[in-house]
């Protein structure tokens, strides 16, 4: 904890330190709560994270990409639950004036704090999920004239489903662990999906849609909501803002909100998606944002949610045949569970497809997008 106040102390911030606690959410960066008291007895709040090098390496590269996306939202975000500091979060710099300090214990940054806000894993109601949408949509939008060369990619190949379905070939292959034998049913249902993984990174590379500055990791439990309104406050976990398409981030959303089971549920009756939230989520987002995207992005846009599904079921079924390397598990096996899971909603969503494409026809037609899904 000293060396802690040690590292506060390079950055430019008001008042004495008066405490830091570890905020014990999120999986790759190490986040603190920072406490100062002003010499009128203020109370100043702020966010410390130290940056985590192994997923992120060029940190510089990650560092421009956040101060251009917080500067560009602060100026141009709103979201329903607006908060007079702004709806983004702001870096504040060191004492030599840079976006970061670096030394023997690794990069850090320190940001804006949002107090009286919470957030969800699941929504809670269907209004939650719609206003998701309307910030993700809004999102995308306030985005737009950032220049796409301004933004460096930090991870490459984050969302491509075909390129982690030849990852998981490859993975086959290696047979790190000696587990392939008893994944032979799930390697068969993916195979027998490998055709439609390349759907939206070929429209991409085609130029058929557009590359557009997304958020990536679109989890319900990025956006923060105000205690008393309920209304989304801000958008955080900007380290995946990159070049991609809107398809992915939508697609992702609707992964996790619209299925209310675990994501290691083993009962896979209770995993299915719930076309209710489903909808809401579209509605919302679409009125953000579907006036921008083109046809062909609204004809892609009901197979987002299978192909994204597909992906997260391709990574968890590799991690468990690589002796599970990448993702953290609390009892062995749970990698596998985590992909039948993500498999079995892919089922689902299949099935659903045709009432998927009805209903966003629906928004569609009840926003004038001039787009006919067959």
């Amino acid at each position: 904890m000293q060396d802690l106040h040690y590292i506060a102390k390079q950055f430019v911030i008001q008042g004495d330190i008066k405490e830091i606690t570890r905020i014990k959410k999120g999986y790759i960066n190490a986040t603190y709560k920072l406490e100062t008291l002003s010499s009128h007895g203020h109370i100043h709040q702020y966010i410390l994270q130290r940056i985590n090098t192994n997923v992120f390496p060029d940190v510089d590269a990650l560092m421009n990409n956040f101060q251009i996306t917080t500067k560009q939202l602060f100026e141009n975000l709103q979201l329903p639950g607006h908060h007079l500091r702004g709806t983004a979060q702001t870096l504040r710099p060191t004492l030599d004036g840079k976006l970061y300090f670096k030394d023997e214990s690794g990069c850090w940054r320190l940001m804006t704090y949002f107090d009286h806000v919470y957030s969800l894993d699941i929504p809670d109601t269907p209004e939650v999920f719609y206003y998701t949408g309307v910030s993700f949509g809004r999102f995308i939008k306030a985005m737009a004239p950032v220049a796409i060369e301004d933004i460096k990619v930090v991870i490459p190949n984050f969302h491509n489903t075909a390129s982690r379905y030849r990852d998981l070939e490859a993975s086959i292959l290696r047979n790190a662990s000696g587990r392939v034998s008893e994944v032979a049913d799930e390697i068969a249902f993916i195979r027998a999906r490998a055709d439609g993984f390349g759907r939206i990174s070929e429209a991409l590379d085609s130029g058929k849609i557009p590359t557009r500055i997304c958020h990536n990791d679109c989890n319900l439990n990025n956006i923060l909501f105000d205690n008393e309104t309920h209304l989304p406050v801000t958008i955080i976990d900007l380290d995946t803002v990159m070049p991609s398409s809107p398809l992915y981030d939508f697609g992702d959303s609707m992964r996790i909100g619209t299925n209310n089971a675990k994501d290691d549920e083993k009962d896979l009756s209770k995993v299915f998606c719930n076309l209710e939230l489903y909808e809401m989520y579209a509605k919302g987002y679409l009125e953000a944002c579907g006036d921008m995207l083109t046809k062909e992005e609204l004809e892609l846009l009901p197979y987002a949610s299978l192909i994204i599904t597909s992906e997260d079921g391709i990574r968890f079924l590799m991690d468990h045949i690589d002796g599970d390397t990448y993702y953290q598990i609390d009892y062995e096996g749970q990698n596998l569970d985590r992909s039948r899971t993500q498999l079995k909603l892919l089922s689902d969503m299949e099935q659903k497809l045709p009432e998927i494409k009805r209903i966003l026809q629906k928004i569609y037609d009840s926003q004038g997008l001039d787009v006919k899904l067959v």
